[in-house]
C-alpha cells in the first residue's frame, strides 16, 4: 500500500492568506456546478472552478469548516490551494466599486501562484 503525506489546505485571496492548514486527512469542497469535492492524499492534480459554500476539513483536531465565495481550486502534490475573494461585504455595494477589478485580482493571484508553485516544484528537482 502506498503511504501518502497528509493534505495542506491553503485559502488565498488577493488581500493574502485566508486560511492555511497542514496535517488534513480530508477536504471537501464546493465546486461551481452545485456538486462538491472530496479529496484525500494522493489526489491527482486538478483545477476546478468553486461555488460559495463551506470547505470542509479533517485533521487529527477534528472536523470544522470555513465558508468562502466562488473561486478556483488547484490540487497539485497534496497542496490543495483555493483562491477566492473575501466574503461579501459592504464595499460590494458602494458606488465605486468595479467587479472586475476584484477578478482582475483573482487572475493575477492565480497567476502567482502557479509560478510560485512551478518554483517550488523546479526547486524540489534541482
Amino acid at each position: 500500500m502506498t503511504s501518502f503525506k497528509p493534505l495542506s489546505l491553503r485559502i488565498l485571496s488577493p488581500e493574502g492568506p485566508i486560511l492555511e492548514v497542514d496535517e488534513a486527512a480530508s477536504i471537501n469542497v464546493p465546486l461551481a456546478d452545485g456538486g462538491g469535492i472530496g479529496i484525500r492524499p494522493g489526489h491527482a492534480p486538478l483545477i476546478a472552478e468553486t461555488g460559495q459554500g463551506p470547505v470542509r476539513y479533517q485533521t487529527a483536531g477534528g472536523e470544522d469548516q470555513i465558508e468562502v465565495m466562488p473561486g478556483i481550486l488547484e490540487i497539485f502534490n497534496n497542496v490543495v490551494t483555493i483562491l477566492t475573494v473575501p466574503q461579501i461585504s459592504d464595499h460590494l455595494t458602494e458606488p465605486d466599486h468595479n467587479p472586475k477589478d476584484e477578478f482582475t485580482q483573482i487572475i493575477e493571484a492565480i497567476s502567482q501562484e502557479l509560478i510560485n508553485e512551478e518554483k517550488r516544484s523546479t526547486d524540489k528537482t534541482a
